[in-house]
């Protein structure tokens, strides 16, 4: 008799740990993101080709929060949103602005404010102070961002010339050779270059305004509100300022 009871209990066990299992990943949520890699410390390439940086530590964090794993989906800049609109990634997580004309198309949760900033030689040797000390210039800028749109707005005022690069990474090292006097970027990207080429860049111009970070998917999308959720507590339990500290961002960006 005992070994007849046995023998129908592990099936109950069985059928318990299936439950157990099939209800823990009811509530998992995985999910896949967008990312273009050229503009550390947010985001970044390895030398093998593998993403790193803030925004990747960040979409792995919300993942594990939501008891998910989140997928890597490599994108130019310009194509983020029209990738996002393809299905081709469930969110975009890529250092991208939160300005009205994407909101119009997609919502978005912030998660961090930064500034921009005018990043220039080390020393400033060509006294580049504000955005009209530009007249004359030689500037570079990522293409597809809304830095690009802005000097293009100055470049007829002001008269500058103007180049666009693939990455923000390719437009600082135009400084570094001595072929830009000026890069537009943030101030995140600029602490990072000047922890990697010190003395060889530095901040000429830092904009009062402050700028948006966020996350951005599709109108409708119940991974929105879960996003949002997972973020919330993330920064409550200091797993955001964690890696603030980590990539030297200002820990006030992300509170």
């Amino acid at each position: 008799m005992r070994k007849l009871v046995i023998s129908l209990a592990l099936p109950v066990v069985a059928v318990a740990l299936l439950a157990a299992t099939a209800g823990a990943s009811r509530h998992a949520t995985a999910f896949s993101y967008c990312d273009n890699p050229t503009f550390p410390p947010m985001e970044n390439a390895t030398t093998g080709g593998s993403p790193t940086g803030f925004d990747i530590d960040m979409a792995n964090a919300l993942a594990k929060q939501m008891g998910g794993t989140a997928k890597y989906v490599f994108s130019s800049f310009s194509g983020l949103l029209p990738a996002l609109g393809a299905s081709r990634c469930d969110v975009v997580i890529s250092g991208i602005f939160v300005t009205p004309d994407r909101t119009a198309q997609f919502p978005a949760i912030a998660y961090m404010h930064s500034h921009r900033a005018l990043i220039v030689a080390g020393g400033n040797p060509k006294g580049i102070k504000s955005p009209n000390d530009l007249k004359g210039k030689s500037v570079a800028v990522q293409a597809g961002t809304k830095y690009e749109q802005y000097l293009k707005s100055l470049q007829g005022k002001l008269g500058f010339t103007l180049n666009s690069y693939p990455g923000d990474s390719d437009a600082i090292g135009q400084i570094l050779i001595g072929r830009a006097d000026a890069v537009l970027s943030q101030d995140t990207s600029a602490a990072y270059a000047m922890s990697k080429h010190p003395g060889k860049v530095a901040i000429g111009y830092l904009f009062p305004q402050a700028d948006k970070f966020g996350i951005y998917y599709r109108k409708g999308d119940a991974i929105g509100a879960k996003i949002q959720a997972a973020l919330a507590k993330l920064k409550a339990n200091g797993t955001l300022t964690a890696l603030a500290t980590k990539y030297n961002i200002p820990t006030g960006d992300v509170k």
